[in-house]
């Protein structure tokens, strides 16, 4: 399908959102812990099915909002990055990065595969854990690519853009 033929489904409804805390790494400095209202919003392209749609906006809605509610209220945190330590004591985490170390509650976290936690990286994320729940759900024929935009303050987003076919 040619690119003048495509169709495309956006969804950014109230619930796509997260309450969260977290830091971000760079250079050698380690920011303050600290919380954004993040927002989302997933756009699918494709082909039309022979139902008429790229995908059912009520199924893609849910999927997303379920990743969301996994990162709500919650400390977001790198599992993969090289200068971001994270080892169990007990019940709590300790965080070391740089020159500050957090002591959290275990079940406050959330242990993310990603090297920083940034607007971009959540935004892969969430479209991570929405190709596997569609994969799921639907045959992923006629979806061409995924966007998935997280806004971390007013007018500031991170996206990403996934291919899948």
């Amino acid at each position: 399908m040619s690119n003048a033929n495509r169709f495309r489904t956006l969804v950014e409804p109230w619930d796509l959102h997260f309450n969260s805390a977290h830091f971000i790494t760079f250079g050698e400095f380690c920011e303050n812990l600290h919380g954004h209202n993040f927002h989302a919003r997933v756009e699918v392209s494709g082909s039309n099915g022979s139902d008429g749609y790229v995908i059912d906006f009520t199924l893609l809605n849910r999927l997303a909002a379920d990743v969301c509610r996994t990162l709500h209220d919650r400390v977001i945190l790198p599992g993969t990055s090289q200068v971001v330590r994270i080892a169990p004591e007990g019940d709590m985490l300790r965080i070391e990065s740089f020159d500050k170390v957090f002591v959290l509650p275990q079940t406050n976290c959330i242990i993310l595969p990603v090297a920083n936690v940034t607007a971009e990286m959540l935004a892969w994320h969430i479209s991570e854990e929405l190709v596997k729940g569609l994969a799921a759900a639907v045959s992923l024929d006629t979806i061409d690519e995924i966007e998935v935009a997280v806004e971390e303050a007013d007018r500031q987003w991170g996206i990403f853009r996934r291919e899948i076919r």
